[in-house]
């Protein structure tokens, strides 16, 4: 299903945010996003972090599969499989949010392992390093370019308190 727009819950954006705040200012850093689907919108409710395995450069990240998938498992099982993996974020050093080559290359490979029915809800975020304010959202559209995506933060759920 075509999605139109991704809501960051509060509590997304401030495990983002801690993520930045404790990373240095030298590389990219990322992770997983954890949330669900609601018509044709995307409710992100948790955001992991790299994990101990992961490569991290000035102009890339390659993020510990191993970690973010029993990370999104984890909080799948808590809550009775109302919340999954959505897509990945990661931050850029610079004010230039588009998503590079190698961007485009990491979310046709990520499709490859999400099953056919979800590949066009799967998402990729670029934030700005420095003003983790700045979010742009992306999809894969048709399996070749990555698509603009609208974005906005929304209080948290009453429910997600449980699984915080």
């Amino acid at each position: 299903m075509k999605i139109n727009n991704v809501l960051f819950t509060e509590n997304s954006i401030s495990n983002i945010n801690k993520i930045i705040d404790q990373h240095e200012l030298k590389t990219e850093i990322g992770g997983s996003l954890v949330g669900y689907q609601q018509d044709e919108q995307l409710i992100i409710t948790h955001a992991s972090d790299p994990g101990g395995t992961a490569k991290m450069a000035f102009d890339s990240i390659e993020i510990d599969g191993e970690y973010v998938t029993r990370f999104c498992n984890r909080l799948n099982e808590l809550s009775n499989h109302k919340l999954y993996f959505l897509g990945d974020w990661h931050t850029h050093l610079s004010n230039n949010l588009n998503p590079s080559d190698r961007d485009l290359v990491a979310m046709k490979r990520l499709s490859n392992y999400t099953p056919y029915e979800y590949r066009d809800s799967l998402i990729t975020v670029i934030i700005n390093h420095y003003n983790p304010v700045k979010i742009k959202v992306y999809s894969l559209y048709k399996g070749r370019r990555l698509k603009t995506i609208s974005n906005f933060i929304v209080p948290n759920p009453s429910w997600i308190g449980e699984y915080i």
